[in-house]
């Protein structure tokens, strides 16, 4: 394992019935165009943003929603 904390479907149901998690998709755009949890944020970790003025700026406007993010990517 790498250390990141995991998470149930069930416990991300709960987090985002709750409004307390912002869910960030780290696929590429054309995985989430065709499918995605309804209200996830697109932040494609391959390709089409620049790093790292992009990545900074999504980093900074996550960081004012004070809300736990979780990432997903299948």
């Amino acid at each position: 394992m790498d250390g990141a904390a995991r998470i149930t479907q069930a416990q991300l149901k709960k987090l985002i019935a709750a409004k307390t998690v912002v869910v960030v998709d780290t696929r590429t755009p054309d995985a989430f165009a065709r499918g995605h949890i309804p209200g996830a944020q697109l932040l494609p970790l391959e390709g089409r943003m620049t790093w790292p003025i992009e990545y900074e700026k999504f980093a900074q406007s996550l960081e004012k929603t004070r809300k736990t993010v979780v990432t997903y990517c299948a």
